[in-house]
């Protein structure tokens, strides 16, 4: 299933990750192969000039790095390496069915445990972020967690069974029975530590220790139960997490206690013992509460109270600290910030402009959710009072918080494809016990069969006939009675055949059953599978452009240095242009630079444009179609701007209901992007195009079929000047041809002053090389296709109605070097 993807990622002959996060994963695995074991902690490729310091734990691209190795016999080539990237998640994805299977398996029973595991190994959700080329840590978040999960389930269960308690400790190292659960819990912080080597999102899950510990240790104090057990297993498996995580963490911080969530730091440390803390004191509590004879809800309500002083004791104390705990809370609710513009940080149930929709939901369980759902009210019905013990109140909750998440962000969807199986498996259970399959599936395995054809022996009427058989005047009554007897079995046989036929309408339901859960994921899976690679092929085509014919910057493979300049597009395909196109981008997926970014893009003035690519030391600015047509929304709001400033927005009705409508506004067209892809620049004098893919739009550049992309070069730009009468509108125009062959008009405009002087700054030259194709500074270089003079008439000016100039000739040095040009008109 996850080698589905195989064919699309490998259809150009190279290895194309799938995504966008994929292609820097792969950056840092092939830098960490070539200095294993070091890894990329800053980039001077993002956030262009600045450069930016990864938050990324390593743990994933040193695996990565390792199996490229492995294969490659410790000298592996660039193809081997990217091969390696790219069949590593699909290795991780395949081991995830164990802990599931583990997990179902203490929950329930066997038989769930390999239906859970079955389905999950087609759920869509987690086969997209593990099939072949999905370069990125998902995969690991899943393993990883599932496997702490499952092994603290083990350690609740095995704590009932051996009676763990704080007076049976004192046997712990003889007693394997009592070792086993704290072995358990051991294993699961063990998980957990790695896991903070994986994600940056690690403290959450982990937390998740902490809320379990204390809802469960009200319902034990309710119960009249006592916590020894939960208090052994849960700081057993937060003191794993802090001794194993503590001296990596501590390893890598910057000097310095610095409190970050978004690197490994001292925050990682502080919050794992803040947490074992906490548990420690709330165990004490309860048993105080329950020594005291207290009524059980003092417990969760002083806790409850004295969390929220705390909260309010922060505020005052320290804005800032009170300010990030609530910033986190946000982050992981999928609201504010950059999260706004991150599609799928948007809510399940939810398209990105606001209406309900269930084609997310079955896209990532199939019907699983649905399934969930129900496989929920079941439990609940039979895990009713006795039969709700610790480990069942766990999975109850995991699955609730894993689902919060899920509903909340659909990213997180693939953190909640394990309750989905596991629940899925449980209800299909539950419908096959109802049909009795089992027993109907023995039955039809012995359908056929020739035991059950023959009568039985009847020893009393053998031992009758044995005693008559001595009478002759008796055989006549015998052989009667014989006769009977064995028409009385023959009818016992038949009716005992027809009991042990199988009912086929409960097989073919069974089989239904089976359908409905596995034909729709394999369905999903099969059908995202082949179109698995999201860059296409115009941004493939361009980005090759870029990277052969632009001027090679420096330090890509050591980027410690700043380059010489810097690529600003928008921030989706940052990653893009650092991997494929091997140039810095300014803004890019870790969300750096997009202020800038966002600013330039809506500005509707060329000077503050311009300010700043100067501030960012940009050469080239790259658009596509996706950014005039639905990406615009976001750059808007991240500039501090609304988007019906841009568009006004009208709900009509149509055959299927009432729809938005959006017309654009003359603001839009005064912004830097639709000058740029809409009309190629056009009254724009430092920057031209210099190539567009292989789908460019038609003359008048309205938008064509599929994506567009266009790069332009920023550059000094020719200035012509000279004099005509006061306050008189000066145009230049020029016909050009860009690299598909399609024509185009570029034209830029000034007013003269009351003097009569004019200046216009022009971006392209009339020598027919070809605009932009340098492969070296101020070389030029014909038949590398750019943009370039349709003619040899050069530039037409025309001042008024009557003046006008041709022929007017601009080198390309004039416009690399910003020469001023004098025209004079007669």
């Amino acid at each position: 299933m996850r080698m589905l993807s195989y064919t699309a990622v490998t259809a150009n002959g190279r290895i194309t990750p799938v995504g966008f996060d994929a292609f820097y994963h792969m950056r840092r695995i092939l830098y960490t192969t070539s200095n294993f074991p070091e890894y990329i902690r800053f980039d001077s490729y993002l956030n262009y000039p600045l450069g930016f310091e990864i938050g990324w734990p390593p743990l994933y691209d040193l695996l990565g790095a390792s199996l490229a190795l492995f294969l490659g016999a410790g000298n592996p080539d660039t193809h081997t390496v990217e091969f390696a990237g790219a069949l590593l998640p699909v290795l991780l994805g395949t081991l995830t069915v164990i802990p599931v299977y583990v997990a179902a398996l203490a929950l329930f029973n066997r038989k769930v445990g390999v239906f859970s595991a079955a389905i999950f190994a087609v759920t869509p959700v987690h086969v997209y972020i593990s099939q072949f080329g999905m370069v990125d840590h998902h995969v690991v978040e899943v393993l990883l967690s599932t496997a702490a999960f499952a092994f603290f389930i083990l350690a609740l269960k095995s704590s009932r069974d051996a009676g763990l308690s704080f007076a049976a400790l004192k046997n712990l190292p003889s007693d394997r029975k009592m070792a086993l659960p704290v072995v358990f819990s051991v294993c699961s912080g063990a998980c957990f530590a790695l896991l903070v080597y994986t994600w940056i999102g690690a403290p959450m899950l982990i937390g998740f220790i902490a809320l379990y510990f204390f809802l469960q240790s009200v319902l034990d104090l309710k119960a009249g139960r006592k916590s020894d057990y939960l208090v052994i297993c849960s700081a057993s498996n937060l003191l794993t997490v802090l001794l194993l995580s503590a001296p990596l963490c501590i390893g890598v911080a910057r000097p310095g206690l610095e409190l970050s969530a978004m690197f490994l730091s001292w925050f990682q440390v502080c919050y794992v013992l803040a947490l074992l803390a906490g548990v420690l004191l709330l165990g004490a509590f309860s048993s105080y509460i329950a020594s005291r004879n207290l009524a059980w809800w003092y417990y969760p309500t002083l806790t409850l109270l004295a969390f929220g002083t705390g909260l309010f004791i922060l505020k005052g104390l320290s804005a800032e600290s009170y300010g990030f705990v609530v910033e986190g809370l946000k982050y992981f609710s999928g609201k504010g910030g950059i999260l706004s513009s991150i599609s799928e940080a948007g809510p399940l149930f939810f398209t990105t402009d606001g209406k309900f929709t269930l084609a997310t939901v079955i896209g990532n369980f199939g019907l699983g959710f649905l399934a969930a759902l129900a496989a929920v009210f079941l439990l609940g019905l039979e895990w009713r009072g006795e039969k709700f013990l610790p480990e069942r109140v766990f999975f109850l909750l995991w699955t609730g918080f894993a689902a919060y998440l899920a509903i909340s962000q659909r990213r997180f969807s693939y953190l909640f494809s394990v309750n989905v199986a596991i629940l899925t498996a449980y209800l299909l259970m539950v419908l096959f016990g109802s049909l009795d399959v089992e027993n109907e599936i023995k039955k039809l395995f012995r359908t056929g069969k020739k035991t059950g054809n023959l009568p039985e022996p009847n020893p009393d009427i053998g031992k009758k006939l044995k005693a008559k058989g001595r009478a002759k005047s008796k055989a006549k009554e015998t052989a009667k009675a014989e006769t009977k007897q064995k028409a009385k079995a023959a009818r016992k046989s038949k009716s005992r055949i027809a009991a042990s036929k199988p009912d086929y309408f409960k097989l073919v339901s069974a089989l239904v059953l089976v359908g409905i859960v596995f034909v729709p994921s394999i369905g999903i899976v099969a059908g995202f599978s082949k179109q698995a690679v999201l860059i296409d092929e115009e941004w493939q085509d361009s980005l090759n452009w870029l990277e052969t014919s632009t001027p090679a910057t420096s330090y890509y493979t050591e980027p410690s240095k700043t380059p010489e300049y810097g690529v600003l597009s928008w921030w989706d395909y940052g990653n893009w242009i650092v991997y494929l196109g091997k140039r810095p981008a300014v803004s890019n997926n870790f969300q750096t630079g997009v202020e800038d970014s966002a600013l330039f893009f809506t500005s509707g003035s060329e000077e503050q444009a311009n300010s700043v690519l100067d501030r960012r030391s940009v050469r080239y600015v790259i658009t596509d179609s996706k950014m005039i047509e639905g990406k615009f929304r976001y750059i808007a709001e991240l500039a501090g701007k609304n988007i019906e400033a841009y568009y006004e927005i009208q709900t009509v009705k149509s055959g299927t209901g009432y729809q938005k409508v959006a017309t654009i506004k003359e603001e839009f067209t005064t912004t830097e992007l639709y000058k740029l892809h809409q009309l190629d620049g056009a009254s724009l004098g430092n920057l031209r195009l210099v190539h567009e893919s292989s789908r460019g739009t038609a003359a008048g550049n309205k938008a064509g079929d599929g994506n567009t992309v266009k790069i332009f070069e920023y550059v000094p730009g020719a200035k012509l000047s000279g004099s005509s009468a006061p306050n008189q509108t000066v145009k230049a125009e020029l016909e050009l041809s860009s690299n598909t062959g399609r024509s185009f008009v570029y034209s830029n405009t000034a007013a003269a002053d009351e003097n009569g002087y004019f200046e216009i700054t022009v971006p392209y030259s009339t020598e027919n090389a070809g605009n932009g194709n340098e492969a070296g500074e101020g070389k030029e270089v014909a038949g590398k296709g750019g943009v370039s003079a349709a003619t040899t008439s050069g530039y037409t000016l025309t001042a008024g109605e009557n003046s006008t100039r041709t022929g007017i000739q601009v080198r390309e040095s004039d416009v690399l070097n910003g020469n001023r040009i004098e025209i004079e008109f007669s």
